[in-house]
């Protein structure tokens, strides 16, 4: 599929996001309605919240899940955005990252609510997020052998 990334993205951060949404598609994401032009945008941001919660800077071997016990709050999804995919979110749109960008994900149970595995409540402003340990094994089988398996 092609998309048309926003901003100067290097052709790393490119190849990871457009690696992600192949990802994503494959493990039955519902991305159909995210692939019109006017929608890209929605595509993109979906794409580099789940890269940013395994904490993937340069490849998916660095993909990080709730058993390395890190879960990332918005605002730590937003700092990891801005710092690492040549994005420029403002910290007051931690709301879209949990509504919009992470909700399938969430939904499809490849990326974790800490809420969901401690007993939180859902203003607590530690709560984080973190991908499956399946998903991210998935992610480190990407583009082997194993991957068609």
């Amino acid at each position: 599929m092609e998309i048309h990334l926003t901003g100067n993205k290097n052709d790393t951060v490119q190849r990871l996001i457009f690696d992600m949404i192949d990802v994503l598609e494959a493990v039955g994401i519902p991305l159909e309605g995210l692939k019109a032009p006017k929608k890209h945008r929605s595509l993109e941001k979906m794409a580099m919240a789940c890269l940013a919660v395994g904490q993937i800077k340069n490849s998916f071997e660095e993909a990080k899940s709730s058993e390395d016990g890190i879960f990332l709050r918005t605002r730590d999804i937003i700092d990891f955005e801005n710092a690492n995919y040549g994005e420029r979110i403002s910290s007051g749109s931690y709301d879209d990252i949990r509504r919009k960008d992470l909700l399938m994900p969430v939904e499809q149970m490849i990326v974790l609510r800490s809420a969901s595995i401690e007993s939180q409540a859902t203003n607590n402003p530690s709560r984080g997020y973190a991908l499956s340990p399946s998903f991210a094994g998935l992610l480190k089988d990407f583009g082997s052998n194993r991957w068609d398996k």
